[in-house]
């Protein structure tokens, strides 16, 4: 690997999409109020591990068992049928990171304004070298992963018939416009993120603007305006097979409360944050059973998930397996979906699909860390080999 290419990698050793929060400070105990603005480095890395974890999970879970979620559709039987399956002891858990598990890419989406907001408010980058900073940050281990895994597929099937079944979708995936093209998931199912991210960014900018000038305020209206875009528009779209769940105009209420909670002292463990719990948890109930509250159940989600990382915080901090599964965060989100297949097929009994679940999560999280530790942070482990000497 050439220097220039070891440095590009090396650029992304956060293993997020996040620009770096300030470093790490002394735990305060979970009852001293603690302002979402105040996240560190490691609160990010921790809230990226737990969700990493749950969407893993989910997108084992999800293929196999008879609960189904709303995630980028609605249909209203599909939460009766996790309340029927969730009481079932052999199940329960499958059906919960199944119906709820998707969620986690909520904290994604949280943190990836949060963090922009922290690293990029008063910067003054053209729009131009701002993407290719991004670009920069995060295609090459984009392409360390979807390009050996494309290479694959056309040396199984043939580099003809590859690029006429998933070829062109494939290079939109990358451009991050697929799913404005009408093109849908990708042929694995969780790189739609990355589409999703490129397009957060294109709109960074502007949004950045809105919030300077109007404040929160300004930010509550354009949450709004792409609530009304998703009732109104989405309908019509569907024709074209264009899902905006799948883009920022769905997923705003996130982007939103990223930009707010970095400016914004919003205390998550206190009375109020607690009250903003109880209503997320509310948002998620109603839009889970109608599908008018359907785009509210991701503000509601990260709410409660927001207040629960508050209140368990000194707690959560002292993990450090978790910190890890963090800091792999990124890669085991591309590899995830590679590596349940093999396994799916014999996971054909409740006992059997938890074993297997936990067995495609630790070998996901076992390849990440050899790709994140040999390709992404050679330095990181260089420097702890030798203290080891």
């Amino acid at each position: 690997m050439s220097n220039s290419s070891r440095a590009a990698l090396t650029d992304v050793t956060t293993g997020s999409t996040l620009d770096s929060p300030p470093a790490s400070r002394v735990d305060t105990p979970s009852s001293t109020p603690f302002s979402l603005e105040d996240l560190d480095l490691k609160d990010t890395t921790i809230l990226k591990g737990l969700a990493i974890i749950q969407i893993v999970l989910h997108n084992f879970f999800h293929w196999i068992g008879p609960t189904h979620q709303n995630e980028f559709t609605f249909n209203p039987d599909r939460f009766p049928l996790f309340l029927v399956t969730v009481v079932k002891p052999a199940l329960a858990l499958q059906a919960i990171f199944t119906f709820f598990g998707h969620f986690g890419v909520q904290v994604f989406i949280f943190l990836s304004a949060y963090g922009l907001t922290k690293s990029h408010w008063d910067g003054s980058s053209t729009w131009g070298s701002f993407m290719w900073s991004r670009i920069k940050k995060l295609y090459p281990v984009f392409l360390l992963i979807v390009i050996p895994w494309y290479a694959g597929v056309c040396a199984n099937a043939g580099m003809v018939k590859t690029w006429h079944s998933i070829g062109p979708e494939f290079v939109c995936m990358l451009l991050g416009i697929s799913t404005l093209l009408g093109y849908g998931l990708p042929v694995v199912g969780p790189w739609w993120f990355i589409p999703f991210i490129m397009q957060f960014y294109a709109i960074w900018l502007p949004m950045r603007k809105l919030a300077r000038r109007f404040g929160w305020q300004g930010l509550a209206l354009l949450f709004l305006a792409c609530l009304i875009a998703v009732y109104t528009l989405n309908p019509l779209l569907a024709h074209w097979n264009i899902n905006l769940m799948q883009t920022p105009i769905g997923r705003m209420s996130g982007l939103c409360l990223g930009v707010f909670a970095a400016r914004y002292p919003l205390r998550m463990n206190s009375l109020p944050g607690a009250a903003l719990a109880v209503a997320g948890t509310i948002l998620v109930v109603l839009g889970s059973f109608y599908a008018a509250f359907f785009p509210l159940t991701f503000l509601g989600a990260i709410l409660v998930w927001l207040w629960t990382y508050t209140v368990l915080r000194a707690q959560l901090r002292r993990l450090f397996l978790l910190e890890l599964v963090g800091r792999y965060s990124l890669v085991m989100f591309l590899l995830n979906g590679l590596v349940r297949i093999p396994f799916m097929d014999y996971a054909t009994t409740p006992g059997a699909q938890l074993l297997f679940g936990g067995i495609s999560l630790v070998i996901t999280f076992g390849l990440s860390g050899i790709v994140y530790e040999l390709l992404l942070n050679p330095r990181g482990l260089r420097s702890a080999f030798q203290k080891a000497c």
